[in-house]
């Protein structure tokens, strides 16, 4: 016992090892809420989908007609979802999903996108780090848009494919005496999607009372190309005119047809460098994902210096010249 210690006693301190018992809770506390938040949004995400599906005959009547945002506000959703779909960014995902072929409702994809976006941000940050999880959480719509304009186009490549059969079809109902809108509801029956589909709507709005010239356009902005431009204006010419269309129209069709194999030889001459405009994003996503599984949070430690920040933002600007200087090269109009 020690004199000056007046009576007490000390008791030597524990040895606190980095990172201990509380260090661990801690960061597992903030996980565990993390991914409670995820699913919980996941939750939402498929309860809005699922609300949003199930659409009645009628709503899919009106929505080929053009009414589908009518319809649709007599849902039990559709007040709550009424201010996303008279939007802007509602109107153009509307189009955008029209003339992709997909029946979905611009309001729930809008807040499913936003529900992916923010579930793959908390998913990814505890792992890989703030701003490589932000990059991931931004390719999420990127992506979806990307796969959109793939499918429109595809859709479109096929309609245009169809139109020598459409534009043979309608020559010989004309021919036979029929009217143009007689001749465009028996192409309708007989070609196959998607031009079933399109012509199908552009009878609903005749039936309607809309005229020939405002239907007709109407497909040729849902189906933008030229082919069906010259199509349209020759079919909105002869009405107009009187002239000889089913002439016109067999000769549409031939010259359709040799557009058609024109556009396949094209398209395989540029398909390597269409193949490397998919891989030059690929790339910067996926360095970007290596770069933080191998030492996680790189990009953070980055970020915190100015010569970081300037190197992040040049690799970002060669990666977006890249992309774009390939798409402007691959991108050829017949």
């Amino acid at each position: 016992r020690d004199p000056g210690s007046h009576g007490t006693t000390s008791t030597p301190a524990r040895p606190v090892a980095p990172g201990g018992a509380d260090g661990s809770s801690s960061m597992n506390g903030i996980g565990v809420i993390l991914l409670s938040t995820a699913v919980t949004i996941a939750a939402g995400a498929a309860a809005v989908l699922s609300l949003g599906t199930g659409a009645e005959r009628a709503a899919r009547v009106a929505q080929s007609l053009g009414a589908a945002e009518s319809s649709r506000r007599t849902r039990p959703t559709g007040l709550l979802l009424a201010p996303l779909r008279r939007s802007p960014l509602g109107r153009a995902l509307r189009k955008r999903l029209t003339g992709a072929g997909l029946d979905w409702d611009p309001a729930g994809t809008e807040l499913i996108l936003a529900a992916g976006i923010i579930i793959v941000f908390l998913g990814t940050r505890p792992f890989i780090g703030r701003i490589a999880g932000g990059v991931l959480a931004a390719a999420v719509p990127l992506a979806f848009s990307r796969w959109m304009q793939r499918r429109a186009a595809r859709r479109t490549e096929h309609f245009i494919a169809q139109l020598p059969d459409v534009s043979r079809l309608l020559s010989n109902g004309t021919s036979a005496g029929m009217s143009v809108e007689r001749a465009l509801g028996m192409a309708a029956a007989e070609v196959p999607e998607p031009a079933r589909t399109e012509l199908n709507r552009v009878v609903a709005q005749l039936g309607l009372g809309w005229a020939l010239d405002a239907s007709l356009t109407d497909l040729s902005e849902r189906m933008p190309s030229r082919e069906l431009d010259v199509l349209v204006r020759t079919i909105i010419i002869q009405s107009r005119s009187g002239g000889t269309l089913v002439a016109a129209l067999q000769e549409i069709a031939f010259a359709l047809e040799d557009r058609k194999q024109l556009h396949r030889e094209v398209r395989t001459a540029i398909l390597g460098s269409a193949v490397s405009g998919y891989i030059v994003p690929v790339m910067g996503v996926g360095c970007v994902v290596l770069l933080n599984l191998m030492k996680p949070g790189v990009l953070d430690d980055m970020a915190s210096s100015l010569i970081g920040r300037l190197v992040l933002l040049a690799a970002l600007v060669f990666f977006g010249l890249g992309a774009l200087l390939i798409k402007t090269v691959s991108r050829v109009e017949v």
